[in-house]
């Protein structure tokens, strides 16, 4: 059954992967709308004869002038991380031990194949405070892993991470010739999977993330250390040594589609840590066809000390 369902997602979005002129010239028109102080659209995108769209500048300039933007309205609700929901196959399959430790005496029948989604918004809570560069931010990230094949025990959660942050944000935009260092962040974290006892994942971070861009090309590092404290279940794990000391973000923006590459790297070795590749082709001024690989360890809290090899497809929102 789950081949017919990636079957049917694949199928409309290669279709949707051919040159689309209408509404090209629609998200042109919707950025020459906009006003701000940082940048301009034609500085942003440039409309070609052919009726696609030219990236003038880097995806995160692109994110950064729309977000920039919306520093006028405090409170205003914008995207963090992707919004997507995706039909995922795990080639190492579905990691049972949590749940076979935690219930012995019960059967699961979770399958190799699941529905994951993520709803991940920032909300600015003071702009430019002291009429400065410092900004301050919270963000909330849901990401949920829901076995909607498994029938027999009435498709249930198999797992739910929640993310709620809160960081300072430092625009300085500095320059070296066309490699740009616009902003610094420096934050607090809380993940956790709202279990209890043998299921219960959490931890706490403090972290630094500094981004670059370079014509197309943006990059970011990010560096946390995890503090102390905590529930003696959540203690139990080395969340560190399996999901990393830090990560490195690399993206890529072509004429239309964008490609990421996301390494989270651990001092522990290279055993740890993942890999996490995605590619996205938009269709329409707010959905894009979604691809997305991730290797290692960590792809949700219930597996933190499991190494997952998951392929995934669907849909992303795009940023608005």
């Amino acid at each position: 059954m789950y081949r017919l369902v990636l079957l049917k997602l694949v199928m409309p979005c290669i279709l949707l992967t051919l040159p689309y002129p209408a509404v090209a010239e629609a998200q042109a028109e919707g950025k020459a709308g906009r006003t701000g102080n940082t940048a301009t659209a034609a500085e942003e995108r440039t409309v070609l004869n052919n009726g696609r769209v030219k990236r003038e500048e880097s995806l995160l300039r692109e994110r950064l002038h729309i977000h920039r933007e919306a520093l006028e309205q405090q409170y205003a609700l914008l995207p963090y991380r992707d919004n997507y929901v995706v039909a995922s196959h795990m080639f190492s399959g579905v990691n049972l031990q949590p749940f076979e430790e935690a219930f012995p005496d019960e059967q699961f029948n979770y399958r190799d194949d699941e529905l994951q989604f993520q709803l991940s918004f920032l909300v600015p809570l003071m702009v430019d405070i002291l009429d400065s560069s410092i900004s301050l931010y919270g963000a909330y990230t849901n990401r949920s892993f829901w076995q909607i094949l498994d029938h027999e025990d009435s498709r249930p959660f198999r797992e739910t991470n929640h993310e709620p942050e809160v960081w300072l944000s430092y625009f300085y935009d500095l320059h070296w010739g066309r490699l740009k260092a616009p902003m610094i962040w420096f934050g607090y974290s809380h993940q956790s999977n709202g279990q209890y006892v043998n299921l219960s994942r959490g931890w706490n971070r403090l972290y630094v993330q500094a981004f670059f861009d370079y014509r197309r090309w943006s990059y970011s590092i990010k560096v946390w250390n995890q503090l102390p404290g905590g529930s003696e279940e959540d203690n139990r794990f080395d969340y560190e040594k399996f999901i990393g000391h830090g990560e490195l973000d690399i993206n890529y923006a072509f004429t239309r589609n964008d490609m990421g590459l996301r390494y989270s790297f651990s001092a522990d070795g290279l055993e740890y840590g993942s890999w996490t590749a995605d590619f996205t082709v938009p269709f329409s001024p707010s959905l894009s066809f979604y691809m997305r690989y991730f290797y290692g360890y960590g792809e949700s809290l219930i597996d933190v000390d499991y190494k997952s090899n998951t392929f995934s497809i669907g849909f992303k929102v795009n940023q608005w």
